[in-house]
């Protein structure tokens, strides 16, 4: 997602309706088949500010970003003027929609999120995400639900495009979750790399515990291959990896300011299901 957001021409709207169908333009271009964007997008501005903003997005599908033509979505000119508001309420369903090849299942609400309406000299209107605060924090809560056969695929779709930087091509992905507690999960996976000529399969597997005080804290950290040069390979990487072992990081605090997570839970059925609540 670029850090500004083309929503046409400037200057801003100042009706609900309008924005609206800014917002479906939008997602439009984002979807690399250009297809008609079927969403739900409900709109009410109050000023500056977005008063609250629905989006039903059941059956859209948001293309992986190698497919996207970025200069369909980012402003392309330089900023002249800015003007401050909130989104005050978001909410997002979506049953499902379609991202990197997996069915994703969410429901999101956000409030207090800060906004910045940005006018350029190309005759652009953007929108930028603000930083929440201390003083002024968001909150809201998030249900994300993705069916467990199709995580490793989109995980490795995502990951993908960053490992060919590097001269790496990811084959396959296997992952397998198994929720030990609602805040500890253990994580197995098996993938099919390959470096030049060379292919091999490996594996890993680690623990994700959340304590009481919403640290989160990875164990049991092993990586390995069948291919005796592939295993060396990984023995520089398994160190740095393992180097992980037993650090807590601290959810409720060191995320950026105006963010704190309250509570997460982690459910395995079929599906894998997180929960997770923004104080």
């Amino acid at each position: 997602m670029p850090d500004r957001i083309l929503l046409g021409s400037a200057p801003r709207p100042t009706d609900g309706t309008l924005l609206a169908k800014r917002i479906r333009k939008l997602m439009i271009a984002a979807e690399p088949a250009r297809i008609e964007c079927t969403a739900h997008i409900e709109a009410v501005l109050d000023g500056p500010d977005i008063a609250r903003l629905d989006l039903d997005l059941t059956g859209y599908v948001l293309g992986d970003e190698h497919d996207r033509d970025r200069s369909r979505i980012e402003p392309q000119g330089a900023p002249v003027a800015s003007e401050e508001g909130v989104l005050r309420d978001l909410r997002v369903h979506a049953a499902p929609m379609r991202v990197s090849g997996a069915d994703v299942t969410l429901d999101l609400a956000l409030q207090g999120v800060p906004v910045r309406w940005i006018d350029t000299d190309a005759g652009e209107l953007a929108v930028e995400l603000g930083d929440p605060s201390g003083e002024r924090p968001v909150h809201g809560s998030l249900r994300l639900a993705v069916p467990e056969q199709q995580l490793g695929d989109a995980v490795r779709a995502l990951a993908e495009p960053i490992l060919q930087e590097h001269g790496v091509h990811l084959s396959r992905l296997d992952l397998e979750l198994e929720a030990v507690t609602p805040r500890q999960v253990r994580i197995h996976a098996d993938a099919k790399v390959r470096k030049g000529l060379l292919g091999a399969s490996a594996h890993g597997s680690a623990t994700a515990t959340v304590d009481d005080a919403m640290g989160l804290v990875l164990s049991d950290i092993r990586l390995d291959s069948g291919n005796p040069l592939v295993a060396a390979m990984l023995a520089v990487a398994r160190g740095r990896i393992q180097g992980l072992e037993g650090q807590r990081f601290d959810l409720a605090t060191e995320l950026p300011p105006g963010i704190s997570v309250e509570d997460v839970r982690v459910a395995v059925d079929r599906d894998v299901v997180i929960e997770a609540r923004l104080a």
